[in-house]
């Protein structure tokens, strides 16, 4: 029952067959197709999977490079991923080659970091330049003999030796051994070198030496070219030399600067994994490889071939060891197979505690019958780190190259040890995880263990962590009904980390496994809610719905909580019919208790209000938001939140909202947080704070990405249109609908496809497009699930008032208003009676009364939503230069295009503009609004930063509110404190009390 653990692309690439996708890699280089010359060959590696020193295959098409280098298959067109900086460097040498001034740098790294790769690409670039570019390359079975590396740089350029002065070309000769007598002295040769250099750069267009590996350049091949370097001028000659770390202190020499080359991030690691493996690689597996990997490209492209689609895509746990094959684990080796094996056994034992407790590393190869000094001695090697009772390896990708060219045995020898050592400290689970490293097959004692580590990581909210442990404990399991239900709890964790993709595998197993009605229907609303996520919205509801029927005899709250969640699916499809449904299946359900009676008040309420019965409506959803308070089920105050949203009540719902949204980010639960941003970003707008909203929006859209809630992240694009067309920017507003509408259409999210559509409505209205803007709202309006959204229409009925009277649609027009008055006639909340009264005066039968009604909808409006009360303003200003009431109609107008100017609404702008010049003004062009420092307006993350830091928090609270790291919090505020013209948080907690509109 185990899950395949297959790598047929990895089996394919050793067996010698091209496999799609598996372009030439290269030190983090693949090819990415001819730009201007041609398609890019693909160079698979020779039959037997014969590679280099450094793990890399030999090139069949080209002459092998020496034993023990760098080099490696690469084409002639290739890309480098997350190297831009370190390009720069090369191009400033670059620059100053072409400019006769020559130029000096020393790329540095661990095998597989791009050395090779970097030093391709610099001499590709300078022939681009028109220098001329000599090469070497230094192999370790050259290192005896004097001046062979030397000899590699001169050689293209010998016809120039008889231009040299006699002494230093028989000087350079004789060393070179191209004539019989060696010549011994060292600092005529080097002058000859120099010579001979300089003058290729004078008599081309520069000149640019390569020199790979020079940690293995003979000793007065060094020297020579180090003499060189201190004198060189302007020359127009380029050294740029690579060493593989620890280098010869020769190379130390401050003549030349140093460039280190560290591991990848995660969004270049991911781009390599993605574009090597041709699989879209989840960001949580990148963000562990690249920890496992330490970012090297070497190890990341051979994972890419390596690993599974499943694997990649986060369906299924990495395995362990990485699957690298022996060639490429050898190439990080080499110092380490030079220790003795006391030594070895400590560096192995390092790798596979993982932690890095010392005290444990030390006991554990006591145990092993090692002497605890060979710990010492692996530090005094170099690979290993001693800091505070701490040992760490000195690079990620070395710790894994130890622990994976280990034999299995011998691994499960030293995982055995270390579980005997950490005996004390089981509580932590970290010998769980040792012994469940060293079995071989089903173990009920492991497993068990597993399972407790496994549970008390969820209680610490380490959901991704808990899904590893319970997945293994699975596994470890004989009894299939026990198997089962470690599997649901496996994928409930999987679900809380946001791993969707991993959470459905996890469910598909276990449910093959068990028939039990409780178990089962516990697996279906896991499924269901990954559906309801990333599937089709229909078969969600239908999965969620047998779900509850099948958990109504046992678990009769956990059947509840399904028929909420059923709910949210026929909301997002529109159906809102189905309320009532639903509130009748929980009335069915046994028991009394909280969580029931919560379902049943809130689900009925719904109907009742969507029903058009209001006041019955709210008297149930009231009862409901008290039973959530006493049921403290998230999942109910959320919906309580819900519930009081459908009765207008803005300010209650967020209330709520917020409280969940607050408790899932302290919790770290991806799964539920990006769905309450959802409600929390639209109250937030509908209540003005458009700054605070978009900044939800943009954390609640990276959420429900990374974590692969396809319709979520519909549903927030969508979202993000209409924020874009309230904002007036048209092409952000486009590009989002047009996404949102892409995934929507296609799976039925009504919600999401009409928020889009009403979102394009607003643009056109912006153009003055009235009939466009009125089909668009039809469309809205629709009644057929999954294509419009009865919730959406009712917040679309003033734009579509407006629609239907310019487009001359009255009778529509007056329908709309009616529908309008029966939702939001009662309404306390400003901006609701605001543009009920617009949408009056809009339909009004003179000019006194649409007057009067304008004028009563600008004292209600708060300007919390700016662009709306401009648009009553723009409105009023038309109404009263129609009715010849010019100098009243310029005050309005004129307030109208500044507030347009400000948000950037650059069509309303000019349309206020215009009727000002029709009302007899000549308006100034009015730019766009700008933050204070005059830098341009603040993204909505930086304005959330910038609020929290205001607000008290430190930036590494900041960082786990918004799921960021504390570094990227601290650039943030970096940027923020210049442009608003402060220096400290003194001065920003200062400003947020005397301006806080600045902060959104």
């Amino acid at each position: 029952m185990g899950r395949a653990r297959a790598a047929p692309r990895a089996a394919a690439v050793r067996a010698g067959r091209p496999f799609p996708q598996a372009g030439p890699l290269y030190d983090g280089t693949l090819a990415a197709g001819a730009r201007a010359a041609g398609p890019a060959r693909t160079v698979p590696p020779a039959p037997g999977g014969r590679r280099d020193r450094d793990g890399r295959p030999w090139d069949r098409l080209r002459p092998p490079a020496a034993p023990g280098t760098e080099a490696w298959i690469i084409d002639r067109y290739a890309e480098l991923f997350g190297r831009d900086d370190e390009l720069a460097g090369i191009d400033r040498v670059l620059g100053g080659v072409t400019a006769s001034r020559g130029g000096l740098l020393l790329l540095h790294g661990e095998p597989g970091c791009g050395r090779s790769a970097l030093l391709e690409q610099a001499g590709r670039r300078a022939r681009a330049l028109g220098a001329t570019v000599v090469t070497a390359r230094g192999a370790e079975a050259e290192f005896p003999l004097a001046y062979a590396g030397l000899h590699q740089v001169l050689r293209p350029l010998l016809p120039g030796l008889a231009a040299l002065p006699p002494a230093q070309a028989a000087a350079l000769s004789g060393a070179l051994r191209l004539t019989a007598a060696p010549h011994e002295d060292r600092f005529l040769v080097s002058v000859a070198a120099l010579s001979l250099l300089t003058g290729a750069a004078t008599a081309g267009g520069g000149l640019v030496c390569l020199v790979d590996d020079a940690q293995w350049l003979d000793g007065p091949s060094l020297d020579t070219l180090l003499f060189v370097a201190r004198r060189l001028g302007p020359d127009g000659v380029g050294l740029l030399l690579a060493q593989r770390d620890p280098g010869p202190p020769r190379l130390a020499d401050p003549v030349l600067p140093r460039l280190a080359l560290p591991g990848l991030g995660a969004e270049a690691a991911g781009a390599l994994l993605s574009r090597r493996s041709g699989v879209r690689a989840d960001p949580a597996v990148v963000r562990e490889v690249t920890a496992a990997t330490g970012g090297n490209p070497l190890l990341l492209g051979e994972l890419g071939m390596a690993l599974t689609e499943r694997h990649l895509t986060g369906r299924e746990a990495l395995p362990r060891p990485l699957p690298l094959e022996p060639g490429v684990l050898g190439a990080f080796l080499g110092p380490v197979r030079e220790l003795p094996s006391a030594v070895r056994l400590a560096l192995l034992v390092t790798a596979a505690e993982e932690s890095g407790d010392l005290p444990a590393v030390a006991a554990a190869v006591g145990h092993l019958g090692a002497e605890p000094s060979s710990v010492d001695a692996a530090e005094a090697s170099g690979l290993v780190r001693v800091t505070g009772g701490r040992i760490a390896f000195r690079s990620p990708a070395l710790r894994t190259a130890v622990y994976g060219a280990a034999p299995p045995s011998r691994r499960r020898l030293v995982h055995r040890a270390l579980a005997e050592v950490l005996r004390a400290r089981a509580g932590d689970g970290r010998r769980a995880r040792q012994l469940a490293a060293a079995a071989l097959g089903p173990d009920e004692a492991v497993a068990a263990e597993l399972q407790e580590a496994g549970e008390l990581a969820h209680r610490r909210g380490e959901y991704a962590g808990c899904a590893v442990l319970l997945d293994r404990a699975a596994q470890l399991t004989a009894d299939a009904d026990r198997r089962a239900e470690r599997l649901h709890d496996a994928a409930r964790a999987a679900w809380q980390a946001g791993q969707a993709a991993r959470t459905e595998d996890l469910v598909r197993e276990a449910l093959t496994l068990t028939d039990r009605p409780g178990t089962t229907g516990r697996l279906l609303r896991l499924r269901g809610a990954v559906e309801l996520r990333g599937g089709v919205l229909t078969d969600a509801y239908l999965t969620l719905v047998r779900a509850a029927r099948l958990l109504a005899a046992d678990a009769p709250d956990d059947a509840a909580r399904s028929l909420i969640q059923a709910a949210e699916a026929a909301s997002h499809i529109g159906d809102l019919a189905r309320y009532g449904e639903l509130g009748r299946a929980a009335g069915r359900l046994p028991g009394r208790s909280p969580v029931v009676d919560c379902t049943r008040l809130l689900l009925t309420g719904i109907g009742h209000v969507v029903a058009v019965d209001t006041d019955r409506g709210a008297q149930l959803i009231h009862a409901g938001v008290a039973a959530a308070h006493t049921a403290g089920d998230p999942l109910l105050v959320a919906w309580a939140g819900v519930g009081t949203f459908y009765l207008g009540e803005a300010a209650a719902a967020l209330e709520l909202l917020a409280r969940v949204a607050d408790e899932a980010r302290a919790s770290g639960h991806a799964g539920v947080l990006s769905s309450n941003l959802e409600f929390t970003a639209q109250l937030e707008m509908f209540s003005g704070r458009m700054s605070g909203a978009e900044a939800l929006n943009d954390e609640g859209l990276r959420l429900a990405r990374e974590s692969g809630q396809e319709n979520l992240a519909a549903i927030h694009l969508a979202r993000r249109a209409f924020m874009c067309a309230l904002r007036g920017d048209e092409r952000r507003c486009r590009e989002a609908a047009e996404a949102a509408l892409a995934t929507a259409l296609a799976r039925r999210i009504g919600i999401a496809a009409a928020t889009a559509r009403h979102a394009l409505a607003c643009v056109a209205l912006m153009h003055g497009a009235y009939g466009e803007a009125l089909r668009l709202l039809d469309l809205v309006a629709v009644p057929e699930p999954g294509s419009g959204h009865p919730l959406v229409a009712f917040f679309s009925l003033p734009d579509r008032i407006e629609a239907a009277v310019r487009a001359g649609e009255r009778q529509a027009a007056e329908e709309a208003l009616e529908s309008f008055e029966r939702w939001q006639g009662r309404s306390t909340h400003g901006e609701a009676r605001a543009l009920l009264a617009r949408s009056r005066a809009l339909l009004a039968s003179d000019d006194a009364t649409a007057a009067g009604l304008f004028a009563e909808a600008l004292e209600l409006h708060s300007g919390s939503v700016p662009i709306e009360k401009a648009r009553t303003e723009l409105y009023f200003g038309e109404s009263l230069r129609r009715a010849r009431r010019r100098r009243d109609a310029r005050t309005h107008l004129r307030s109208a295009a500044a507030t347009f100017a400000r948000v950037g609404a650059g069509p309303w702008a000019e349309r206020a503009r215009q009727e000002l010049r029709a009302a007899g003004e000549s308006p100034q062009d009015g730019g766009e609004g700008v933050a204070r420092g005059g830098e341009g307006r603040f993204t909505p993350q930086e304005l959330r930063i910038a609020r929290l830091a205001a607000e008290g928090s430190t930036n590494k609270e900041i960082a786990a509110r918004l799921f960021l790291s504390s570094r990227t919090v601290e650039y943030h505020l970096y940027k923020i404190f210049p442009r608003l013209g402060i220096t400290s948080r003194r001065e920003l907690v200062r400003l947020f009390h005397e301006d806080p509109d600045l902060f959104g």
